[in-house]
């Protein structure tokens, strides 16, 4: 295994890790989710910054000139035909969150921040699979072991 699909697969796992933290919230009423506002406002922040991750290892082992931002790293993957338009489009949204939940913390909604939990369990669940999709294609085994 090369030294950059033991990096996606040790990011895989921490993907899964903060998506299984995140589903917690997930049962929670608003007003419950609101009182927990911190912990998913960084579940969603490391949600974004993992698949980022993941996603210049991938760049890197394609030999591609590696990007600068997070919308750069996913319209690559998109560019090079290595990830579908929709889920780069939706993964370029909710990095979009992550630069609000990082740089604009003081203009927060926080009813649209845990309105956003759903949408990015669903997200990150389809990328994690489209990871280890292409870790067992390239590696030639079965995509459960990366679960």
């Amino acid at each position: 295994m090369s030294s950059a699909n033991a990096v996606i697969e040790r990011k895989l796992g921490y993907l899964n890790r903060y998506l299984r933290d995140l589903s917690v919230y997930a049962d929670l009423d608003q007003s419950a989710r609101l009182r927990e506002h911190y912990a998913i406002e960084r579940l969603l922040q490391l949600l974004c910054e993992c698949a980022a991750d993941i996603a210049l290892q991938r760049l890197k082992s394609a030999k591609d000139t590696l990007p600068t931002s997070y919308r750069e790293t996913f319209q690559a993957l998109e560019r090079l035909d290595l990830l579908e338009p929709a889920l780069a489009a939706e993964l370029i949204k909710a990095c979009g969150m992550r630069n609000i939940l990082t740089h604009l913390y003081d203009d927060l909604d926080l009813t649209l921040v845990m309105s956003a939990i759903e949408p990015a369990l669903d997200l990150y669940q389809r990328f994690a699979a489209w990871v280890m999709d292409w870790l067992s294609t390239a590696a030639g085994e079965s995509p459960d072991r990366f679960t």
